[in-house]
């Protein structure tokens, strides 16, 4: 975890507060545990932070790692035995965001619970992307699905980086789609960058499913 005080020089190498190297350890998750990665700085209700990170694994569900980072910044920890949550599209690199007006936090994540479970690996399942929360940073609820494609093998929604803007969520997606020139050539080879506004958000259920896109013009 880095930080440094708002009134700070960010340019001045010293004004930044590192804590611990914290390792993994493939002993997790029964041995299924790969590696943690792309973590967020999350803040709690009670002012403590958070790392909430990717975790890579072949097994479902998907899940997140916390791990508690102390108030000076300079001490990472984590616990095992309770520190994995369940967390749709947490195979992929995703931003969590609290929301005063509703008193949730929110997170548009790239989940494969739609998918087949022998398919592939969570982590390559990236062709539906949904609207998730929770209260308390550990149960979390898929509220729609935004995007989706029946082919995972050329198609993905992915390290979305999204605002609020009013009642309605704004998003910028790494995207891979028809194009014409082929298509991308993979999944994870995206070849559009993507800008999306979802709005009502809070209203937002699961029985009001978009329209998949039809085509790479009109991912908007």
């Amino acid at each position: 975890m880095m930080s440094v005080p708002s009134t700070a020089d960010l340019l001045k190498a010293d004004n930044w507060t590192f804590s611990n190297f914290l390792p993994g350890n493939t002993n997790w998750l029964e041995g299924a545990f790969n590696g943690w990665l792309e973590g967020n700085a999350v803040v709690t209700r009670n002012g403590n932070v958070l790392d909430i990170l990717r975790v890579d694994t072949a097994s479902y569900p998907e899940k997140a790692a916390r791990v508690n980072v102390t108030p000076d910044g300079t001490l990472a920890t984590f616990e095992p035995a309770r520190g994995f949550i369940h967390f749709p599209g947490g195979a992929k690199k995703f931003t969590i965001r609290f929301d005063a007006k509703s008193g949730q936090y929110w997170s548009l994540t790239t989940s494969g619970l739609d998918q087949p479970r022998t398919t592939s690996r969570p982590a390559a399942l990236r062709n539906s992307l949904v609207l998730t929360c929770s209260s308390d940073l550990t149960h979390w609820t898929i509220r729609r699905m935004l995007l989706s494609h029946p082919d995972s093998v050329r198609h993905g929604f992915q390290y979305v980086d999204w605002l609020f803007d009013g009642d309605d969520i704004i998003a910028v997606c790494r995207t891979a789609y028809e194009d014409d020139q082929g298509g991308a050539h993979n999944y994870h080879d995206a070849n559009f960058l993507t800008f999306h506004r979802w709005r009502n958000f809070r209203n937002l259920t699961l029985g009001e499913e978009a329209q998949p896109p039809q085509n790479g013009s009109n991912l908007k």
